[in-house]
């Protein structure tokens, strides 16, 4: 058994060998930058392994980039101790260490060609921009602030149709105001434990599949999104409207629609490998009838990151929306 300390240190060894497949390998002779930052019982900590550091941190201000260049390197001196102690103790044989550093390489390699083919996503042109402004008026011409009442409510399965009823009810009555209030009660005589919030979002910060739904509500309007053994029902308690203009919008859309052709190509370069491998399963992984379909179109291991609606310059605030539906169109599909 591996002991706590032996863990800590395979895990700065797996960070290490992550930081080797970048180019900068701690400890050794093969360097790829020259300057020599610090040396740890005479493995050295080049400056580029710590500009790879900081570069994965984000945008630091140029005041404190001295200060963190300095943090980063006594992280990198702690790493480095730690791994020499792990390969000191042969954990780097350890068949679960050697395990982890493979499927950081692998995980890294496979980025990396994502990354080369993500390359070539061609720029956003004015008139896609335009298109894309036009087509989403939500977002961007009928922009609104939204204020939403929230009630996270204890229900397990076999409370939630009743209190789905009893959000239909609220929802049909005339006098909004008092909606949640009545909610409250209701709950309470039911011995149902809940929490009140309040939150304010913009449009482009509410999730993709609700934006348009939320965009139709009219204020006193109810929500209602279970998730598991909790529902969450929200009402509108007030909107404002918040028009962007496509001058003060184009700069997120072109973002967005970069991240969206990046994530094409990857998904096209993905399912070509696919289609021109020879793929063979075995034993309780044989392919069976009816499953080609969805092995044809997998989830890649290695998932950039999903592309977001283009954001306005809003107020951030706490709270989020789940998925869910509004009690009144559920009601007339039935």
């Amino acid at each position: 058994m591996i002991s706590t300390y032996a863990v800590e240190a395979t895990a700065a060894l797996a960070l290490v060998s992550a930081l080797a497949l970048a180019g900068c390998t701690p400890g050794g002779e093969n360097k790829t930058a020259s300057q020599v930052a610090a040396k740890v019982n005479g493995d050295q900590i080049t400056v580029q392994q710590i500009s790879l550091a900081l570069s994965r941190a984000g945008s630091i201000p140029e005041a404190q980039q001295k200060q963190a260049q300095q943090q980063v390197l006594e992280r990198l001196i702690d790493q480095q101790l730690l791994v020499q102690q792990a390969v000191q103790q042969k954990l780097d044989r350890d068949p679960h260490v050697v395990a982890q550093i493979d499927a950081a390489k692998r995980q890294i390699l496979a980025q990396a060609y994502l990354e080369r083919v993500m390359q070539d996503a061609p720029k956003s042109t004015p008139e896609e921009i335009s298109a894309f402004y036009s087509q989403h008026p939500e977002l961007f011409q009928e922009r609104r602030l939204y204020r939403f009442k929230e009630m996270a409510i204890a229900a397990p399965a076999d409370l939630q149709p009743l209190l789905r009823a009893e959000v239909i009810r609220l929802d049909k009555r005339a006098d909004k105001d008092k909606t949640m209030a009545r909610l409250a009660l209701w709950l309470q005589s039911q011995n149902v434990k809940f929490q009140t919030n309040l939150t304010t979002q913009a449009a482009e910060q509410l999730p993709t599949e609700l934006i348009g739904r939320i965009h139709q509500m009219k204020d006193g309007d109810l929500l209602m999104m279970p998730r598991g053994n909790t529902v969450l029902v929200s009402q509108l308690d007030k909107s404002q409207s918040a028009p962007l203009t496509e001058q003060q919008a184009s700069a997120s859309i072109e973002q967005f629609l970069q991240r969206r052709k990046r994530l094409d190509l990857s998904s096209d370069a993905l399912k070509g490998l696919r289609t021109a491998a020879k793929l063979e399963y075995f034993g309780d992984f044989a392919q069976k009838p009816g499953s080609a379909e969805a092995a044809a179109q997998p989830k890649s291991a290695v998932q950039p990151q999903a592309a977001q609606p283009p954001a306005g310059d809003t107020e951030k605030s706490a709270g989020g929306q789940g998925k869910g539906y509004t009690e009144r169109d559920a009601e007339r599909t039935k």
